[in-house]
């Protein structure tokens, strides 16, 4: 045991890159079906939640039992599943922000940047959430019938695409001109999203197409914007391409970083790879812009790592483990992952936690120790192997759970 390294990882106040704190909610307040077959921030039992894993089925009976006062026995009575479950329910209702602030102060999580599609409502007051946009929506301004919504991701990420676009519409009281005009309305967009706050923008589109984006230029964009309003899918898509490479120059000019979902999640495998970027980070024009890759890419991360560590000085390529990774994983397996980054010192700046929470708030708890044990693991690792010393292990661990997203982020604490 390396206890000083040990105290420094428990004593660092983490900055989670990536999460879905509320993602419930997002849906109680949207019209759409209910998330679909995805049920988020549900009462599961900690045998449910473990993936199979003791570790974390010790971890979840104890923050059931840290936030909800539920005890193991209780817990492991299967006819108190009922009982447990509205109770679950009930605590959430009455007082959403306390639990989340509670959870985060357990956890020793200060600040979350949290997605779940667009913040339509304000049901969370306090300080310890930033919020940022997916921009999926300004892709699919037509007819989405082509694209597979019958697929459990596919037909959730069209319907909020739809939905979203069209709240957007009305709060930017958009008037249907053409091409021009639907480009200045994406930079308007984009624009109050970073003027009101939000420390990135993010893209989850490989849960529909295909991650390789073309640069056309948009002197096309006219003649595109008519083709894919008429129904020519080839158009449609080198325009999606266009809005794309467009966001993306806006990203540079307002110098907010990109993050992009890449674990697998459907079997579009192909649209999953990062290496789909690898056109956009070796433009002269995008080398200004920070990308994060999401949760390492899972279970590519060869690809992420070599998008990361490419060229003769550092890019602006990270990466986070959130996702799989962290809320159902084995600390000593994300120890592994890490071991491979990490043996790479350009990597030490590049690599944040985040735990993508969507289980409900005990994914804030439970993430953050499977984070802390799997990072203090691979250092202590390279201290065993004579790569690093303990005063370099713990400088990594402050960068990996807290610095390196301050940074990314340029967050203000």
């Amino acid at each position: 045991m390396y206890n000083r390294l040990k105290a420094e990882i428990e004593e660092i106040k983490l900055i989670d890159d990536h999460s879905h704190i509320g993602m419930g909610e997002y849906y109680k307040v949207s019209p759409l079906s209910g998330g679909g077959a995805i049920k988020f921030d549900i009462f599961r039992s900690p045998e449910e939640s473990s993936n199979g894993f003791p570790y974390l089925r010790d971890l979840h009976y104890k923050s059931y039992e840290a936030l909800y006062g539920f005890t193991k026995e209780d817990l492991q009575n299967v006819d108190k599943r009922a009982e447990l479950t509205e109770k679950y329910e009930k605590i959430r209702e009455q007082d959403i922000d306390g639990l989340i602030d509670k959870a985060m102060e357990i956890a020793g999580v200060e600040k979350a940047i949290c997605n779940y599609f667009y913040k339509t409502n304000g049901w969370y007051k306090g300080e310890k959430l930033y919020y940022i946009p997916s921009l999926d929506e300004l892709c699919f301004p037509f007819d989405n019938s082509y694209y597979v919504k019958n697929r459990t991701f596919g037909k959730l990420f069209i319907d909020c695409c739809e939905y979203t676009l069209e709240f957007l519409k009305k709060e930017h009281q958009y008037e249907e001109k053409g091409f021009e005009n639907y480009l200045q309305f994406i930079d308007d967009v984009v624009e109050r999203y970073v003027k009101t706050g939000s420390p990135a923008l993010k893209f989850v589109l490989a849960y529909e197409r295909s991650t390789y984006f073309e640069k056309v230029p948009e002197t096309e964009g006219l003649e595109l914007y008519r083709k894919a309003q008429e129904g020519d899918l080839g158009a449609y898509t080198r325009l999606q391409d266009l809005i794309v490479w467009h966001i993306m120059r806006l990203a540079v000019k307002y110098d907010v970083p990109v993050q992009w979902h890449f674990a697998i999640t459907d079997n579009l495998i192909s649209a999953f790879d990062p290496l789909n970027l690898s056109n956009m980070i070796a433009d002269p024009e995008l080398w200004n812009c920070k990308i994060v890759i999401l949760h390492g890419a899972y279970p590519r991360f060869g690809s992420a790592e070599a998008l990361a560590v490419g060229g003769l000085l550092p890019n602006k390529v990270y990466l986070d483990i959130s996702g799989r990774i962290m809320f159902a994983n084995h600390p000593k397996i994300v120890a592994n992952m890490l071991r491979g980054w990490l043996e790479k010192p350009v990597m030490w700046d590049k690599i944040m936690y985040g735990s993508d929470t969507i289980n409900g708030e005990r994914d804030i708890i439970n993430s953050a120790r499977v984070g802390r044990d799997g990072v203090y693991y691979a250092l202590a690792g390279m201290i065993d192997d004579d790569i690093i010393d303990e005063d370099t292990a713990m400088d990594i661990a402050r960068k990996i759970l807290r610095e390196n997203a301050i940074k990314v982020y340029k967050l203000n604490l």
